[in-house]
């Protein structure tokens, strides 16, 4: 089924619909016994699920086309070059003895959206394997819910308690607004498809714990999450019940991570629940922010305010996005406050490292990620160690928070424990390692590609050795970069308060998941504590300050995530409303523009003082500059220092090893090159084809390549390899790619929407100032790749109308190696490329990774105008053999590695650099200039 990648809000994210452990299929295979239907418990106190029982797209441009057997579940409301997609599912509800105390209707999202869908009910007259648009029963005039706020690789939720009022059978449709696609799983997803929750026991009441009566100022992140508590009418804890935490939408108000202001999350064994991080919005005043339950009799409130706030935050804010060339700081240091003044200080591990207990002699201590997990049938015990040296800390410590990069989703998460300090992370084993102590932090739901901030005053008593151990009770594994990520290496941030009363610091935080950045940020600029005073703007009168986007990121061309928010202020900092602030970007060099190009806009100040610039986009040069907000009487600007990158690609092919196959040194290190290419914090991944031996299935996509590189199917841009396509040597087993083109949707041939099979497979894209062009070389399936074949004439299309100063084009099967793994079939579209003035080619094939320098099509060295050529087929499968004699033109080889290339793509040049995955690989860098 076509899956299509957009998404309505920035930054665009949707992920693959097949990241599932093996252990979910075992649990599947369980569930699927039920068939759709739970004969529910009639004295069951807790809620009990309901699977659907047939579910279906249906789209307009295809009338009588029939879904029902995708894995997932498209809705999509008509545009220009869209049609409109309809879910409908289905489910059957017996073996209730009474009215339900309340149901729930959950979707599992494959999309971040907060336009979200609208639920409908229709007749129940039509079956999964027959429906189409032309058959499906029309949706009911009454909307029964709105499940707005659609995030990533969670459950949505909506109460539909008004329709499913005991047994029977019920059908719902799901529609948008949005002309983006909405992707859910479907019921042949197993181990997440659509489900009724339903609640037969007492009602629920739902109660808040901690968290209400903070106070944080305008744009700054409340202390402390919010968490609640569910028990039944007898007191019992409610585990698995969904709660959702709703601030107002006008107003004085706050927002939780993301930006939405209301999400859902699922109670623990003890039916507790903690809301994400929560950040006030720019206007003053207090307000409610509630907690519901399905079938409760009311929601649990906490009151909140935002203003001036009398006791310092005890809890960093999670980092700015911000590229890894350019590191945000935390919030200044020292500040003043009523109480005193508060210094932030942070500190980088000195030594981390994880053990396994099915490998309890062997030391990861230089590997880039630090893993956890659960003990299970299918998985070992893994812990994680660090070690952080506390020094320069003067005042009473008012919060200590862990920050983690995390490479994984889940919403058990981590707890952090006490580490007694000796151990060496360059020998440390399971069989070695230290017990660990107290718990003294926990952070659930931890999000791939974002900071984690888990409070641990607790373990930080003053200057010293802190050493802390991450476990998890999840039974998949958790992964979060370690020092040797460099970019993002585990922080601790401590704050202290001097010259003031003693504060109390505030209750926990749990783990807070940032937006994902497109080049993230570590926590702060340094590894020591060097703290230094925030500039005072001096003169009398008319005062304007920086409330929000003063630091951050972006690759050049692309959006930044937050607007630029001042505030402006008199003598004693009454707030000043309805007075213009002019925010002025540079004219020249590195820059950026509002909306319609201009580098200039005018914003008058709302009711609280405070006004806030349009979305602005980063111009085509990189650096670092600053954005000023200026207004009358003022007697100094506000200055936002932004920072426009050049992005940065990862690629490799020759990837995942068939189901069934184990890893050694030698083949299978799929999940090794993907943890490395995580690391690496690409921009973009090119994987070059070859993604999932050996035919491509879409069980061996699922169960293979999601788990490993699929990681980064967000922004993945795929071609296949020869292996898709079922040609293997002399065997051939034709395919026609439909596991490749099924499993990356539309992304791998946006050119061929909903197509499965046998589909134009090329197309271009850009990123920064680089027109990017995905090829297919497996001309015999394609129809040619020569002068009038499809492709051919595209590309030469493609090529004319390129107005990007640097092309890179990149296909699987080379034309060029050292080893007899190379085709001519390409030749034709080389020479265009070289006619056309194209830089740069990558391709995988031959296991191994080859540099070429500058070439024509006749393997003539051509340092103007000739083409390099990387071959990176090191993606994980296994060696070749290189020739000890290479070819023509070849300046670097490296054999016996598996790795990734990593490209850093300048606005007139580019840089390169292999980074090996096993230890002793080689490596190879360099930059040269585009023509």
């Amino acid at each position: 089924m076509l899956r299509d990648i957009r998404s309505d809000e920035p930054p665009s994210v949707t992920v693959a619909p097949y990241r599932r452990a093996l252990r979910a299929l075992i649990l599947a295979t369980v569930a699927a016994v039920l068939v759709g239907a739970w004969v529910a418990v009639s004295d069951a106190a807790g809620p009990v699920t309901v699977k659907a029982a047939a579910d279906a797209t249906v789209v307009s441009d295809q009338p009588d086309l029939n879904q029902g057997g995708a894995t997932d579940l498209t809705v999509r409301s008509a545009s220009t070059d869209k049609p409109t997609a309809t879910a409908y599912v289905k489910f059957t509800v017996s073996g209730l003895t009474g009215a339900p105390a309340g149901v729930q209707l959950q979707l599992y999202s494959y999309a971040q959206s907060s336009t979200g869908v609208q639920v409908w009910t229709a007749a129940s007259d039509w079956t999964e394997s027959a429906i189409t648009w032309n058959t499906a029963p029309p949706a009911g005039t009454t909307m029964v819910a709105n499940m707005s706020n659609l995030a990533l690789d969670t459950y949505a939720t909506a109460d539909v308690s008004s329709v499913v009022t005991g047994n029977g059978t019920y059908t719902f449709a799901i529609t948008t607004t949005s002309t983006v696609s909405k992707k859910f799983a479907s019921r042949e997803v197993a181990a997440n498809p659509p489900q009724l929750v339903i609640n037969t026991g007492n009602p629920p009441t739902v109660a808040a714990v901690s968290g209400s009566g903070q106070t944080a100022a305008p744009g700054a992140a409340f202390a402390a999450p919010l968490v609640a508590s569910v028990t039944d009418g007898s007191g019992a804890p409610v585990p698995n019940i969904p709660v959702t935490f709703t601030a107002p939408s006008t107003g004085a108000s706050a927002t939780f991570t993301g930006g939405a202001s209301a999400v859902s999350i699922t109670t623990d064994a003890t039916g507790r629940v903690t809301s994400p991080a929560l950040t006030a919005n720019a206007v003053a005043g207090a307000y409610t922010v509630t907690a519901a339950a399905m079938g409760a009799a009311a929601p649990a409130s906490f009151t909140l305010a935002n203003g001036s706030t009398t006791t310092p935050s005890p809890s960093a804010s999670s980092p700015s996005p911000a590229s890894s060339s350019s590191p945000a700081s935390p919030s200044p240091s020292p500040s003043p406050t009523p109480t005193g003044t508060v210094t932030t200080y942070t500190f980088k591990a000195v030594a981390d490292a994880s053990v396994r207990a099915d490998q309890p002699d062997t030391n990861f201590g230089a590997d880039y990620v630090l893993n956890t997990s659960a003990t299970s049938a299918t998985t070992p015990q893994i812990n994680s160690y660090l070690r952080f040296s506390v020094s320069g800390l003067s005042g009473t410590i008012t919060s200590a928070t862990l920050q983690l990069y995390s490479f994984s989703t889940s919403t058990l998460g981590l707890k952090v424990l006490t580490v007694p300090a000796p151990w060496a992370e360059s020998t440390l084993t399971y069989t070695n390692a230290p017990a660990m102590g107290a718990e003294v932090g926990a952070g659930p739901n931890i999000a791939v590609n974002t900071w984690a901030s888990i409070d641990i005053t607790a373990a930080v008593a003053g200057n010293g050795t802190v050493g802390l151990g991450l476990t998890t009770a999840r039974t998949g594994t958790n992964k979060v970069a370690s020092r040797e990520s460099a970019a993002t290496p585990p922080t601790l941030v401590v704050k202290t308060v001097t010259g003031g009363p003693t504060p109390t610091p505030s209750p926990s935080a749990s783990a807070s998941a940032g937006p994902t950045p497109s080049a993230p940020a570590s926590p702060s600029a340094s590894a020591g504590a060097s703290p230094s005073p925030l500039p005072t703007p001096s003169g009398a009168g008319t005062t304007v300050t920086a409330m929000g986007g003063a630091v951050q990121s972006v690759v050049v061309g692309g959006t930044f995530s937050s607007p630029l928010i001042a505030r402006v202020t008199r003598p004693g900092g009454a707030t000043v409303a309805g007075l213009p602030v002019t925010f002025t970007a540079p004219a020249t060099g590195p820059s950026a523009t509002f909306p319609g190009g201009a580098s200039q806009v005018t914003v008058t100040t709302d009711g609280s003082g405070v006004a806030t610039s349009p979305p602005l986009q980063a111009g085509a040069k990189s650096g670092t500059y600053a954005v000023t907000a200026t207004t009358d009487g003022a007697a100094q600007a506000a200055a936002f220092n932004l920072t426009n990158t050049d992005p940065t690609i990862v690629t490799a092919g020759d990837i995942a090893c068939p189901i069934g196959k184990s890893p050694s040194a030698t083949t299978c290190q799929q999940m090794a090159t993907s943890d490395l290419a995580l690391s690496l914090h690409p921009d973009a991944v090119l994987p070059l084809g070859d993604d999932q031996y050996e035919l491509g299935s879409l069980d061996e996509f699922q169960q293979q390549y999601a788990p490993s590189w699929g990681r980064m199917d967000p922004i993945s841009h795929p071609v296949p390899g020869n292996h898709e396509y079922g040609y293997i040597g002399s065997s051939i087993e034709p395919t026609g790619g439909t596991g490749y083109f099924t499993y990356f949707g539309d992304r791998a041939h946006p050119l061929d929407p909903g197509c499965v099979t046998l589909c134009k497979s090329w197309y271009s894209w850009d990123i920064g100032n680089w027109h990017m062009i995905a090829l297919d070389s497996q001309c015999g399936v394609i129809g040619g790749c020569n002068p009038g074949n499809p492709q051919y004439q595209w590309l030469l299309a493609d090529l004319n109308a390129n107005t990007r100063p640097c092309t890179l084009a990149y296909w699987h099967i080379p034309l060029f190696s050292s080893s007899q793994d190379h085709q001519p079939d390409m030749t034709a579209i080389y020479t265009l490329l070289y006619n056309k003035n194209a830089d740069v080619v990558l391709n995988g094939h031959a296991h191994f990774y080859e540099r070429f320098a500058p070439q024509t099509v006749n393997a003539t060295a051509d340092p103007a105008r000739g083409l390099a050529e990387f071959i990176v087929g090191s993606g994980g499968r296994n060696f070749f053999t290189i020739r000890a004699t290479p070819s023509a033109n070849s300046e670097a080889r490296i054999a016996n590695t598996f790795g990734v290339l990593q490209m850093t793509l300048s606005e007139n040049s580019y840089s390169w650099q292999f980074v090996a995955a096993n230890a002793g690989g080689g490596t190879d860098s360099g930059s040269a200039s585009c023509h």
